[in-house]
């Protein structure tokens, strides 16, 4: 707030004025660099939430959910923060401009835009402070469901104590793409039962374009496909947390777009019983997905072309009748 009364506006900006207006500016910019930090720390939470989201149980789902929307909450709030303080320093630059053409004859100008100023400021101030409290309530129940997280493992890890046998050798993965020797798109989802493993589609071009991204340290294209495209159907168990994990990453990681409308999507998906998850992750872009969804709501996902789905799945004995079962 530049100024406390009204009565005293007049007196304030013949005397004090400039001093003041570099002085907010320099607490916008403050403002402004604390808030990035804060959508950086709260990216970081979001990331945790996802990497630990495939082993939370169903009994957990609720305050998953309940999180992540309060996470989506406070990602709309930063943005109308940052979108609000850096207006706020637009109209600060803009009395400045008119204090420095003539203050006489800018007067009454410059008082209106001061009064506007100063109510949309203390607007600010209320967004903070809502804000604040939320993220004091998203820091509580992450860590709720971190203590939680860490209970499980615990007494998972005392039942089932991990035991690597000397001379026994992993075998080495069955390589269903081999991007080396077949050096074009992917087309095809392939979920094996057998394997446990989703395969998924992919663009050649994706692949190379990760591939010699200098971030990166991928020896080879295939190193690309196996860690990125290859994944255990583990990650899918519970449907729910797989859905809104991997609509998230198809909005951040494939499409770029923001954090808002990750969550947005994520939270649409998240309670789509018919959807498959692996589905999600399948897709290449939210066109992809888009197609698919449409085709499911009107019951005709044989249609969807995008990509051939197959599922390779171990041969089971049906039981027919009382006596006669087949494969």
């Amino acid at each position: 707030m530049l100024f406390y009364h009204f009565n005293c506006l007049n007196d304030f900006i013949k005397s004090d004025l400039m001093t003041s207006l570099k002085a907010e500016k320099e607490d916008l910019k403050q403002t402004l660099h604390l808030y990035n930090s804060k959508k950086m720390n709260l990216l970081s939470i979001t990331t945790n939430m996802l990497s630990m989201s495939n082993a939370l149980d169903k009994n957990q789902l609720e305050n998953f959910y309940e999180t992540v929307s309060l996470l989506k909450k406070s990602f709309e709030h930063i943005n109308n923060i940052q979108e609000l303080t850096t207006k706020l320093d637009n109209d600060l630059t803009s009395i400045i401009s008119l204090y420095d053409k003539s203050l006489d004859y800018h007067f009454d100008e410059i008082k209106a835009n001061l009064v506007e100023y100063n109510k949309q400021r203390d607007e600010l101030t209320h967004k903070i402070l809502e804000f604040e409290t939320m993220n004091t309530s998203i820091l509580n129940a992450t860590i709720k469901l971190s203590l939680n997280l860490s209970h499980k493992t615990h007494k998972k890890i005392e039942k089932q104590p991990i035991q690597i046998p000397e001379n026994v050798k992993p075998q080495k993965d069955t390589v269903k793409v081999d991007i080396e020797l077949e050096p074009h798109d992917n087309n095809v989802l392939i979920v094996s039962e057998k394997e446990q493993k989703a395969y998924l589609p992919f663009f050649y071009a994706t692949v190379k374009e990760i591939y010699q991204n200098p971030e990166n340290h991928y020896a080879t294209m295939q190193d690309v496909v196996d860690e990125l495209y290859v994944v255990p159907l583990e990650n899918f168990k519970n449907s729910s947390l797989a859905r809104f994990r991997e609509a998230f990453r198809l909005i951040r990681e494939k499409e770029k777009a923001s954090v808002s409308k990750a969550f947005d999507l994520g939270l649409e998906l998240m309670f789509r019983h018919e959807l498959n998850p692996v589905i999600i992750a399948a897709c290449r872009n939210l066109d992809e997905l888009d197609i698919y969804l449409s085709y499911l709501e009107d019951h005709q996902a044989y249609e969807f072309s995008c990509f051939e789905i197959k599922f390779e799945v171990m041969p089971q004995l049906v039981k027919k009748s009382k006596n006669t079962f087949s494969f």
